[in-house]
């Protein structure tokens, strides 16, 4: 039975043994790293977490922000569109302007309700859910009547109690022009608060959402939101709001679309501006509903952290003991050797202490590598089949050449599988000039340290041609021979739509001719910057066009300006811009003209439009055309001035008899 000196001594030995020693200091080790490493990891996931629950709220009521106001241009365009088919002329004769208001169904679809008013702020005729009528209702003591009247502008009004329905409103104006281009009224509408005509899917409540999203003016009182009881009260009286809401005062109640997102009060609440409606949309959610999965990943992560430290150790501690185990029969062997009874070859282990320990771990490295490539060989098969499968076009190229593509990017380009491989990447591109130039913009970005990001004018394997939007990378940033992935997706159909959209905002829808609006920046762009050559323009107002218009009807006056505006583009040139001002106003201007070219070019117009004849329900429609030529010089230095001597040469040729040719500060009148 062993003593207590032996059991001590065994002790001391243990403790004092090589063995203990390295599977006490790995047990330690591994739990100090592991419980760093899981602090570490905690601390960056819970920062990065709450940084993108941030900006992802963000992000979210940026983009609220963006499609109201978007649908605010929409509505606004709308009522652009039918104020131009307004018939001014006829603004004070209520019957026609209900008959007018009955046609508009595109409006009335936007809009609860709708009127128009004279210059004296007396409504002609109002439109809503039970009819079209003429009421005793005069808005002139309005602010946005008086805006929209004394600015000549478009107007979006602050929350109101509306008269007619004692209702929360808005409304939406647009000033009507007679010929003459000045006003002599207003076509709007209105919407109710509470029905949520203008954003319907931006504000309804969603049942798995707990958050708040609401609309409010730049007072804070809330325009929209799924509790109708809220609608005009302050919106920091609302808990949820309270903070972002105190934060926007403090900051001087900016109305920016990049807006701001914050984290108070146990909630994200973001908040973003409608500029053109003055508004501001604030979306809150409780943080708890963001952060909540990050804060159960931490206390899982804690809980397998300790779990793999206590594993680890002990694993460490059976596997270090028995990996030093022949360390004790080497020094036996050792001890045995000043006795010489053994040969040299003879009772050494197998494993001769730390030569047969790294022989171990040599084997398990190896072990372990080959596990990793098995993991590398899937991952690979996964990468593969991803490449194989994704809908969007997938490429990696180097020195100009396709490496590897996928059947998404083949498909998109009109090739077969395998026929792009080793190309060079400039049978892609319309030339090899295009190509050469989309190089150097890719290598600048590159360079910069950006990823290349751009819609690229491509070319198909058939010789078609389409917009495709191409983001690339280097695999390894900083090294020049690095390869380069590649994405890809035809945005042909979205390019096409917004050239659209930006076509419509600078065209008359009627005529298709350059609108006023795009007119005026033109010629103050020329002003701005003349040119070598001098430049003329011509102010063309239609003569007897409002007898066509009162005896043959609107139906006949838009034929008649369809037809004028196309015999005015055949006189001038592709450089020259032909305009409708609005009605029956037209202008031109002619780039690197001189006056005496002008002339002639006038008398063309004057004679082209004097020998069209329409022929429309049995009866024959003329218009003619005083046409007033402006030099573009020094002495008329801005757009006002411009539009003022216009006007001026236009009176001189209506005064001489209309359908004349005049020359602003000459006498010459043809």
């Amino acid at each position: 039975m062993p003593t207590f000196r032996s059991l001590l001594s065994y002790a001391c030995r243990r403790f004092g043994s090589v063995k203990f020693r390295l599977s006490l200091t790995g047990v330690l080790l591994i739990a100090l790293s592991v419980a760093t490493t899981v602090h570490l990891v905690l601390q960056e996931v819970g920062s990065r977490t709450e940084e993108v629950a941030l900006d992802l709220s963000l992000a979210q009521t940026r983009k609220l922000a963006k499609m109201i106001g978007s649908r605010l241009v929409g509505l606004q365009l709308t009522l652009r569109a039918a104020a131009g088919t307004l018939p001014a002329d006829r603004i004070g004769e209520p019957a026609d302007m209900r008959e007018w208001l009955e046609h508009q169904s595109v409006m009335g679809s936007m809009l609860d309700t709708l009127m128009v008013t004279d210059a004296q702020g007396r409504v002609q005729a109002w439109r809503d859910s039970r009819g079209t009528r003429t009421p005793e209702l005069n808005i002139r003591d309005r602010d946005y009547f008086r805006q929209t009247l004394e600015q000549g502008r478009p107007v979006v009004s602050q929350p109101m109690q509306g008269r007619m329905s004692d209702e929360p409103i808005m409304v939406v104006t647009m000033p009507v022009r007679d010929a003459q281009g000045r006003v002599v009224g207003l076509l709007g509408g209105s919407i109710r608060l509470w029905s949520n005509g203008l954003m319907p899917d931006v504000t309804a409540a969603d049942p798995d959402d707990a958050g708040v999203l609401v609309i409010t003016d730049t007072l804070g009182r809330v325009l929209s939101h799924e509790d109708r009881r809220w609608l005009m009260r302050d919106a920091a009286e609302d808990p949820a709001l309270a903070p972002g809401m105190a934060h926007w005062v403090r900051s001087g109640r900016p109305v920016e679309p990049a807006g701001f997102s914050l984290q108070a009060g146990g909630r994200i609440v973001s908040m973003a501006g409608v500029p053109d409606a003055e508004w501001m949309v604030v979306r809150s959610a409780p943080a708890d509903l963001v952060l909540g999965g990050q804060r159960a990943g931490q206390r899982r992560a804690l809980v397998i952290g300790s779990a793999v430290a206590l594993g680890g150790g002990l694993v460490l501690l059976l596997v270090t003991h028995y990996l030093l185990a022949p360390l004790r029969r080497l020094q036996q062997r050792a001890l045995r050797m000043r006795d010489g009874d053994l040969a040299d070859g003879q009772g050494w282990p197998r494993a001769v202490g730390e030569i047969g320990q790294l022989s171990r771990v040599l084997r398990q490295t190896l072990r372990e590598r080959s596990t990793a490539a098995a993991a590398n060989r899937e991952l690979l098969s996964k990468l593969t089949a991803l490449m194989a499968h994704a809908p969007l076009g997938i490429a990696f190229s180097q020195a100009r050449r396709l490496d590897v593509v996928n059947g998404a990017f083949e498909r998109l380009l009109g090739y077969g599988p395998g026929e792009l491989q080793g190309r060079s990447a400039t049978v892609l591109y319309p030339s090899v000039a295009d190509a050469e130039a989309l190089s150097l913009r890719i290598v600048t970005s590159f360079r910069a340290g950006l990823p290349f990001d751009e819609e690229v004018l491509m070319v198909r394997r058939d010789g078609s041609q389409f917009w495709g939007r191409l983001f690339g990378a280097p695999v390894h940033w900083g090294e020049n021979d690095s390869s380069t992935v590649w994405t890809l997706e035809d945005v042909s159909v979205a390019r096409g739509q917004r050239e659209a959209l930006s076509w419509v905002s600078t065209h008359d829808a009627l005529t298709e001719l350059v609108n006023r609006r795009e007119f005026e920046r033109l010629l103050a762009e020329r002003l701005a910057r003349p040119g070598p050559e001098p430049s003329c323009a011509l102010f063309i107002d239609l003569d007897h066009f409002k007898t066509v218009n009162d005896t043959a009807g609107h139906a006949a006056g838009d034929r008649v300006l369809t037809d004028v505006a196309q015999r005015l583009q055949e006189q001038v040139r592709t450089t020259d811009t032909v305009a409708r001002l609005g009605g029956d106003e037209f202008a031109v201007l002619l780039s690197a003209c001189s006056r005496a070219d002008a002339l002639r070019i006038a008398e063309n117009m004057r004679a082209a439009i004097e020998a069209y004849r329409l022929r429309w329900q049995d009866r024959w429609l003329q218009v003619g055309a005083s046409i007033g030529i402006v030099k573009l010089t020094g002495d008329l230095p801005d757009l006002k001035t411009v539009m003022a001597a216009a006007d001026a040469a236009c009176y001189d040729a209506k005064r001489a008899g209309r359908n004349r040719v005049a020359v602003h500060g000459m006498d010459t009148i043809m």
